[in-house]
């Protein structure tokens, strides 16, 4: 089994490669966004069986999946921290999420869909423990998730590691996640990221 510190300092240090200039959020824009396609996952993106650790990425909004030119777990973030983090830890592996159009309804759907595979994969594998990832659009999917995550569960999550959290805001100095998640949350910007 990983170490969790092994784990936690991987993340860590990648969260904090990726971001490269890291800052306290900036304030958002008052200016619409505009959405592009849904995302399809398909069923042989998920992965089966146990692994020592394993990664829920829930990318931003309509990021392109590899079909489209980009990657399984989002191009932005996903994939790069998927990658990076199996190479560290040879038995972890990411857990891919279908990125909406919709704000509301993929946000909904992307919670459940983490919360689900939260407890199925805790229940068939008693050992395996788990890194929540989101980008923009799914860091507000893993606030949802993390509100029905139970707490039985909280012990066999290592890691939030939010990118450009649109629930973040400038100064915020009291995390946005249950109290008991709190010390393992990670939040990353990019300096001038209007996200």
């Amino acid at each position: 089994m990983l170490s969790p510190k092994l784990i936690v300092g991987s993340l860590a240090f990648l969260a904090l490669a990726a971001a490269q200039e890291s800052t306290t959020c900036p304030e958002l824009p008052e200016t619409g966004v505009t959405m592009g396609e849904p995302v399809p996952m398909h069923p042989e993106h998920i992965p089966a069986g146990c692994s020592d650790f394993e990664i829920l990425v829930a990318r931003g909004t309509s990021e392109p999946n590899y079909e489209a030119g980009g990657g399984k777990f989002g191009i932005v973030v996903g994939d790069p921290v998927v990658s990076n983090t199996t190479l560290r830890l040879p038995g972890a592996r990411g857990y891919p999420y279908p990125a909406s159009a919709e704000i509301v309804s993929g946000t909904i759907q992307g919670s459940l869909d983490v919360v689900n595979r939260l407890r199925s994969q805790a229940a068939a594998c008693p050992n395996q423990t788990f890194a929540l990832v989101g980008y923009s659009q799914g860091a507000g999917v893993m606030h949802a998730a993390a509100k029905d995550i139970p707490i039985r569960l909280y012990s066999r999550i290592k890691s939030l590691v939010m990118f450009g959290d649109g629930y973040h805001r400038l100064g915020d100095t009291v995390s946005r996640f249950p109290l008991g998640l709190n010390s393992k949350v990670m939040q990353v910007c990019a300096s001038g990221d209007p996200v």
